[in-house]
């Protein structure tokens, strides 16, 4: 019996140790290892001893991506908002980094001046009913032109009067999303924003109300201010289910479609 007992330990020990094993392995697959990750920061520090010393930047816990099996360190500036880039750590050495794309390429500044405009038009648009609770977006519309456009400037603040062309995106939950309620949303966000001194080259809409989906894209300023915006709505919507009558052995060709603005509604009362 003592044997016994003695090798039922024996046995339940190894499967112990096999289990932690087994959790161990699993856990380093999705967020690496504490040992790995020490030696991601060193070489990151080291990395950025040699290239970016005259930067004064600080460096964060490494992060694991178990997709590429690699770490990642952040590398961020105390004094610059725009100055951060990641560090990617495999197999001992360091890949590379995007401070070329993130810092020098305008990426970090270009996305911070969007969420910057978006962070002051929300309140502002939060007036329009249907927009009370928006979380409306705003989008650099020419994204590789702006990178090479000389009066975007690492670290500078943003401006309204700022000559970068940006479209906007309103996220509403309009009870009623007849093309009329559309319309007379944009037209008044539209006429809103531009007393407070915004310009947008475009305008789009994402509405979701129980079970009704709207999705409006491409509205310009001027197909706003044309005071016939319901009509190009409407004619954006019908345009894909139209039976239009063409005679194509007469040479009629089917009417081509609204330019650049696309409307789409999905009633899932209907269905």
């Amino acid at each position: 019996m003592k044997n016994n007992k003695g090798l039922f330990k024996i046995i339940a020990l190894v499967m112990a140790i096999g289990l932690i094993g087994a959790i161990l392995f699993v856990t380093n697959s999705f967020i690496g290892n504490p040992v790995s990750a020490s030696f991601a920061k060193k070489a990151a520090k080291k990395h950025i001893e040699k290239n970016y010393s005259d930067l004064d930047l600080i460096i964060e816990k490494p992060r694991y991506n178990f997709k590429f099996g690699e770490y990642i360190v952040k590398a961020s500036s105390k004094t610059s908002i725009d100055t951060h880039f990641n560090i990617y750590y495999r197999n001992g050495q360091i890949r590379y980094d995007d401070y070329d794309s993130y810092v020098l390429g305008k990426f970090n500044t270009l996305s911070r001046l969007q969420e910057e405009c978006a962070n002051l038009v929300r309140p502002i648009l939060s007036e329009v009913q249907g927009l009370e609770s928006n979380r409306t977006m705003v989008l650099v519309e020419k994204w590789e032109y702006e990178q090479k456009n000389g009066a975007i400037q690492l670290d500078m603040n943003f401006d309204r009067s700022l000559p970068v062309d940006m479209q906007i995106t309103l996220q509403s939950d309009l009870e009623n999303p007849s093309l009329k309620n559309v319309a007379h949303l944009l037209e008044t966000a539209h006429h809103l924003l531009t007393n407070h001194g915004f310009k947008f080259t475009s305008y789009h809409l994402y509405s979701e109300h129980k079970d009704i989906l709207l999705m409006v894209d491409g509205v310009q300023p001027a197909d706003i201010e044309s005071g016939n915006l319901e009509s190009l709505l409407e004619d954006a919507l019908n345009y894909e289910d139209k039976d239009e009558d063409y005679d194509v052995e007469k040479g009629e060709d089917k009417p081509e479609a609204p330019e650049r603005i696309r409307v789409f509604i999905k009633d899932g009362r209907t269905q």
